[in-house]
């Protein structure tokens, strides 16, 4: 967290809220221990009064700062199935193991006409496929042989990008055993390249993510993005917290009917971590 980014936290309406509360839950804890002391031992207390007030005043004002200051890392442990979920504020492609990466109907790959480098497609081509734009392709067509094509676009209704369609949920497995990428249409690519998208079909393709997971990874952990997060139509649908609710509830489902992972990360780019109240999301999962 950047100078600027710390400065917004510690002004915003929440932080200060939070140290409020925790300020004076402190505050009355040690003023409750310092008049019982004081009842105890007068004598002493007397002698030690401008220590006491130090104490009082100056712990809550600590203690308040360090639990209205959010963590950029949320873990918890369920024994029920035995796995792990974290939610952390990083960069996807430095987490270990294995990653899943939201795509459109058609798995088109190509920047910057169609793709948008900086998002997570255009990352993986750049960073896994060191921008070899026909092996990504290659992959794919490899990875989704076996799938059924829905519907192809002419030429004439789709001049750019691909035109074979998959249904929403088609999962392509790209990788070796150590690392996966779990490439999975959750939207449908318009024939003018913008990728539309529901709450409904987010939530058929998380399902069938996490099946594919199950099958492919080996229970080793895995890596999500706020998928859905950057599209115009399920921002209006959704918001970028919710887009995490819906996330873990839908693993949390598929994980107790058989367990999908050892370890879930939903990893949240730091510039989205700014503006979204992570401690909300984490006494979220804690309640699951």
């Amino acid at each position: 967290m950047n100078l600027k980014a710390f400065q917004k936290t510690l002004l915003s309406r929440r932080t200060s809220r939070r140290w409020v509360v925790a300020f004076l839950a402190g505050l009355g804890f040690l003023a409750g221990v310092a008049g019982l002391l004081a009842a105890l031992f007068p004598d002493a207390a007397k002698k030690q009064t401008n220590w006491y007030l130090w104490v009082v005043i100056g712990v809550p004002v600590v203690w308040g700062v360090l639990v209205a200051l959010p963590r950029r890392h949320y873990s918890r442990r369920f024994s029920h199935p035995d796995m792990e979920i974290s939610i952390v504020v990083g960069d996807l492609f430095e987490q270990d193991g294995h990653v899943i990466i939201g795509m459109s109907d058609t798995f088109d790959t190509e920047t910057p006409v169609i793709i948008q480098r900086r998002g997570i497609q255009g990352q993986l081509l750049t960073r896994v496929y060191g921008d070899d734009l026909p092996k990504l392709d290659q992959d794919l067509q490899k990875a989704l042989h076996g799938s059924t094509v829905v519907a192809t676009e002419t030429a004439a209704n789709k001049p750019a990008g691909k035109r074979d369609r998959y249904a929403v949920g088609t999962v392509a497995v790209l990788g070796d055993v150590d690392r996966h990428f779990f490439c999975v249409a959750y939207t449908r690519m318009g024939n003018n390249n913008v990728a539309q998208g529901s709450v409904s079909d987010l939530w058929q393709s998380l399902c069938a993510a996490w099946e594919a997971v199950r099958n492919n990874g080996q229970g080793d952990p895995v890596s999500i993005p706020v998928v859905g997060s950057g599209l115009a139509r399920l921002s209006s649908q959704i918001s970028r917290p919710d887009l995490v609710r819906l996330i873990l509830l839908s693993f949390l489902t598929a994980s107790r009917a058989q367990i999908v992972t050892s370890h879930l990360r939903i990893v949240i780019h730091p510039k989205d971590a700014e503006n979204m109240d992570l401690r909300e999301l984490a006494d979220f999962l804690e309640a699951q």
